[in-house]
């Protein structure tokens, strides 16, 4: 830039230098009209001063070339400069889009791993919550045995084990006779009546209640697409899934009238309830039909309802068909065993999703309750009975 202005500079008094040399020499022929001119004179002074001028102008000109080298040269280290800063933005750049990657990566399995986690957390506080009325029951009995042990006796207390006579119907009976004190879970041995021998039972106490559980689904640990003899005798485990057995079931639902609770979470966390004021389970004779009615509760009615109703229907497994459904088993297509009417508004015994959802629409093999959802499975299921004679008029609801 400066090397233009510089330029415009030279050349205007160029223009200037022969604009005063034509003045001049307008105003010699002026003076000199009518008189006889000394012309080499004149043109010397001229060429004179015409030397000065381009002396001056090339020394100016003379300067000019190393100004502008050296502008350009700063110039020229300047972009390297900027250069070399913008290599190495563009390398800090790069890396810490990788680092940002890497992270994002992190992030992604962290969620996973949590979200794989939830499950076992809520696993683990049911686990505790057994644990620490176990715990609580021990130290009452701990707290009893003090206290005999305290006792001012000269004979020595001798404590022999000594093998129950009977053992109670079932666990509403241990709660009423002051065994389960307090709210929570218990395993008991029980022995309804016309069992031919004692079983351990899933023991649960609230709403003023002892509840006998007698199927529960949580986690998919256990497979209950199984044979008419599984589901006779039972299978699974009481501590994570199970079924109770079908003879056990009956015995427990024919010694008095029982109702029936079933507790129900879908894959949201969205908890219902429903509960029906009679339930009976008949014997293996009669292919365990089902005898239920009374519902009352906020999942809606799916065992008792004109569609698909499941009330005096029998036990059908994939093994023995006894649906009434003539072209197919509804236990083998919907992968479960269940009191199925061709086929079903519930079914509680199907497969286990981990996400709820089903990998074919149609098929809803799933566990299934239709007044929560049809073509998406269960979280969590307990079904739970109690006798109710020794508390005529109150009702299960939660």
């Amino acid at each position: 830039m400066k090397f233009l202005e510089f330029g415009l500079v030279v050349l205007l008094c160029v223009l200037v230098t022969s604009e005063a040399v034509d003045k001049l020499k307008r105003r010699e022929r002026r003076r000199l009209r009518g008189r006889r001119c000394n012309c080499e004179s004149v043109m010397q002074k001229v060429n004179q001063m015409m030397d000065k001028k381009l002396q001056v102008f090339e020394q100016r000109l003379g300067k000019l070339p190393a100004d502008n080298d050296n502008a350009v040269q700063l110039s020229s280290t300047k972009l390297k400069a900027m250069a070399h800063k913008l290599d190495m933005l563009g390398k800090e750049l790069q890396g810490t889009k990788a680092l940002m990657q890497k992270q994002s990566v992190t992030l992604q399995h962290t969620r996973q791993f949590l979200y794989n986690k939830r499950d076992d957390f809520v696993s683990l506080s049911e686990k505790y919550a057994v644990l620490s009325n176990t715990v609580q029951n021990l130290s009452a009995v701990v707290g009893h045995l003090e206290q005999l042990l305290r006792a001012d006796t000269t004979e020595p207390v001798i404590l022999t084990p000594v093998e129950p006579e009977t053992y109670p119907k079932d666990c509403d009976e241990v709660y009423r006779s002051g065994g389960m004190r307090f709210i929570g879970d218990y395993y008991i041995m029980i022995q309804p009546e016309g069992s031919p021998e004692p079983f351990k039972a899933f023991c649960k106490v609230f709403n003023n209640s002892g509840w006998t559980v007698i199927q529960r689904r949580q986690d998919g640990s256990v497979d209950f697409y199984r044979k008419w003899d599984d589901y006779k005798k039972g299978f699974g485990n009481l501590e994570s899934e199970f079924w109770l057995g079908n003879d056990n079931i009956h015995y427990l639902t024919n010694q008095g009238d029982t109702k029936l609770l079933i507790q129900l979470e879908d894959m949201s966390g969205k908890r219902y309830h429903a509960s029906y004021d009679e339930f009976k389970v008949d014997n293996e004779k009669n292919l365990y039909t089902l005898n239920v009615k009374g519902y009352h509760g906020n999942a809606g009615d799916s065992l008792t309802s004109q569609w698909k109703k499941h009330d005096g229907k029998p036990f059908s497994t994939y093994d023995r068909d006894n649906d009434g459904r003539n072209y197919d088993n509804c236990a083998e297509h919907y992968h479960g065993a269940w009191w199925f009417n061709t086929c079903f508004d519930s079914h509680l015994n199907g497969r286990y999703y981990t996400k709820g959802s089903h990998s074919n629409y149609f098929v809803r093999n799933g566990i299934l309750w239709n007044g929560i959802h049809e073509y998406s499975s269960l979280k969590h299921v307990t079904m739970m009975v109690t006798n109710v004679q020794s508390r005529p008029g109150h009702r299960n609801d939660v």
